[in-house]
């Protein structure tokens, strides 16, 4: 039997805090604790592999180059223009 990681090769983009976890090689009760802040569809909490990503990051110190930072600011752009529209 495999590991999560080799039955996943392609994460999918929301997980749950288990797939997290494994995603992340964390147990799930430090990604609740110490992990970036999950999303909520209904009565499902989700984790986007983006902001995992970025969490990871941010533990190592790495900076984003400039490509980086101009994507992270048009992925928060376009998430708070989904807001302001579904308001």
């Amino acid at each position: 039997m495999g590991t999560l990681r080799e039955k996943l090769p392609d994460w999918p983009r929301l997980m749950s805090s288990e797939l997290a976890a494994a995603y992340l090689s964390i147990g799930t009760t430090t990604l609740r604790t110490k992990g970036p802040q999950p999303r909520s569809l209904g009565t499902r909490v989700l984790y986007d592999r983006r902001d995992l990503d970025r969490w990871a990051d941010a533990l190592s110190g790495q900076d984003l180059d400039a490509a980086e930072r101009t994507a992270e600011g048009d992925d928060i752009a376009a998430r708070v223009a989904q807001r302001l529209a579904a308001s």
